[in-house]
């Protein structure tokens, strides 16, 4: 991978909440890299930290953190040096645009669509209003929506209709990234094919980065180009789509492809049992090993992240000896 083709490279990444039980280890010790016009889905149970990196990629941060560490480069820039006023002031939105999770609630009823996506653009582009029209007018067709729904109020739109509009307006500032938080978990079947089909022709015509959070793992696959699996704050694995969905590593991997059922075979879907552990005291090994079938001793150490070949990664034991570990 060279440099200039990497969009994101984080590195070590860490994301602790303060609660009176003590620090939530949401994030602890991410790294990932990805390339333009790639999108990397992010997959895994929830409350797993799916979320939470994206509130540190977008460094929209409660009050109650405690922790906030690493190295996030965003085209070679290292925004963790960045202060808060210019992080919102030249990466977010401009650089950097966010679906949030449940989205198509986020738009004022009782404003017209077209008011509320030219707002961004008239602050923060300083846009003319009839730029600014013009502009959003563009990414509606882009996203499939008629330009004359910019005149509704929300109320008049279905809800995949609202979640493209939303699509829309992330887009209009034509950021490099754009994060989406589980942006069909709200709707129907039907929607959600509809939904991916704007995202692919988003990323084929105009060539944007998704960051794609999700825990639904047959909807990432329609969009991902890599997969990255979180795991009670870690993330346990790192492919290609093609070598991921085809030859999983991870034993958490492996059970999540086991559950997600198919059409073209007659399979008995597999579970996973137990739960996540806490992430305020979680165990000092693989935090996975309590629920693994295949844990053994050594399961009680932190396991390394292996190199696997052809871009993967994975943490576990299991790999010691036929990857390259790159970390202790």
């Amino acid at each position: 991978m060279t440099d200039k083709n990497v969009v994101l490279d984080v590195q070590n990444l860490k994301l602790y909440f303060r609660t009176e039980a003590g620090p939530v280890q949401a994030v602890d010790g991410v790294s990932f890299q990805l390339r333009e016009g790639h999108t990397l889905a992010v997959v895994g149970e929830s409350g797993c930290g799916k979320s939470s990196l994206a509130k540190a990629i977008l460094r929209l941060l409660p009050r109650n953190v405690s922790t906030y560490t690493g190295t996030i480069k965003f085209q070679g820039v290292d925004l963790m040096k960045y202060s808060d006023e210019e992080y919102r002031r030249k990466i977010r939105w401009h650089q950097i645009a966010q679906v949030p999770q449940a989205s198509m609630n986020s738009l004022n009823p009782v404003i017209r669509i077209e008011d509320q996506l030219i707002e961004p653009l008239l602050i923060h582009d300083k846009m003319s209003k009839q730029q600014a029209r013009k502009r959003v007018a563009e990414v509606f067709e882009v996203v499939g929506l008629p330009v004359d729904f910019l005149q509704r109020y929300p109320f008049e739109l279905s809800g995949g209709m609202r979640q493209r509009a939303i699509i829309a307006m992330a887009l209009a500032s034509n950021p490099k990234l754009v994060v989406l938080d589980e942006p069909s978990s709200a709707l129907d079947l039907l929607s959600q094919a509809n939904l991916m089909n704007v995202l692919k022709r988003v990323k084929n015509e105009i060539n944007t980065t998704f960051i794609l959070i999700t825990h639904d793992i047959g909807t990432a696959s329609e969009l991902a180009d890599e997969v990255a699996v979180m795991y009670a704050g870690k993330m346990v694995e790192y492919a290609s789509a093609e070598y991921f969905y085809t030859d999983a590593h991870h034993p958490y991997s492996q059970k999540l492809m086991a559950s997600v059922p198919t059409l073209r075979e007659d399979k008995e879907l597999g579970f996973i049992p137990g739960q996540p552990p806490s992430l305020i005291n979680p165990p000092t090994g693989c935090r996975f090993a309590a629920r693994c079938e295949k844990r053994f001793e050594k399961c009680s150490v932190q396991p390394p992240t292996t190199d696997m070949g052809h871009g993967a990664t994975v943490q576990c034991w299991l790999f010691e000896e036929t990857g390259e570990v790159k970390n202790a």
